[in-house]
């Protein structure tokens, strides 16, 4: 089973990918993990990538797609692979279906974590992070009423980009960018939407069924 994973910010899509990667025995792939084994691997496409880099200019997506393709055409995604995230350095929907579809592959589903912008606003904004140890709390977790971590000691903030205004800029870029990449797949009938409020392994099991 080849699997697509998309979910706006706060969605907690990458806790669903790995459930789900996990059940199903297959490997989760994710942009970085497309150019960090580019760069073990040394292949064409992270040379040039790591060049650009260097740089300073941006990497084109024709050089994103080579490195997708060189992480989707590995022994471990023989059996499947969960793709975290639409990979938008890699180009289109349409670009990413004839790259699989020149390796003899197709993605079987594209999950849709559907969670409406003032929920995702509260996530976000109602994360915390400890300075001393990097634990993390949720919007729904019970912080520590003095602002300390109780674990280490150490201080209790938000993050800068945690901001509600910030936040709202992200998600109204992300619907305006993935409009495109839900359609297409709902036209191809591989588009599942699930209720991203469900705990992660409900999520997956629904998936599964």
């Amino acid at each position: 089973m080849r699997l697509i994973i998309l979910g706006p910010p706060g969605s907690g899509r990458e806790t669903v990918a790995e459930v789900l990667a996990a059940d199903m025995g297959v490997p989760t792939i994710t942009a970085r993990d497309t150019f960090q084994s580019g760069v073990r691997a040394n292949t064409p496409a992270a040379v040039e990538a790591m060049r650009l880099m260097r740089t300073g200019r941006l990497v084109p997506k024709r050089v994103g797609l080579a490195l997708l393709r060189d992480r989707l055409t590995r022994p471990a995604t023989v059996t499947g692979f969960v793709l975290d995230g639409f990979p938008s350095h890699a180009g289109s929907p349409e670009a990413i279906d004839v790259m699989l579809a020149d390796v003899g592959a197709t993605v079987d589903r594209v999950v849709d974590l559907v969670l409406p912008d003032a929920e995702a606003v509260r996530r976000i904004v109602g994360r915390r992070v400890c300075r001393g140890c990097s634990r993390r709390w949720s919007a729904d977790d019970a912080v520590p009423g003095r602002e300390v971590c109780d674990g280490c000691g150490g201080e209790i903030f938000q993050r800068p980009d945690d901001d509600a205004d910030l936040v709202a800029d992200q998600l109204r870029s992300y619907r305006a960018h993935m409009a495109h990449v839900v359609d297409h797949y709902q036209s191809l009938g591989r588009l599942i939407c699930v209720d991203a409020a469900l705990p992660p392994t409900e999520i997956a099991a629904r998936v599964l069924a």
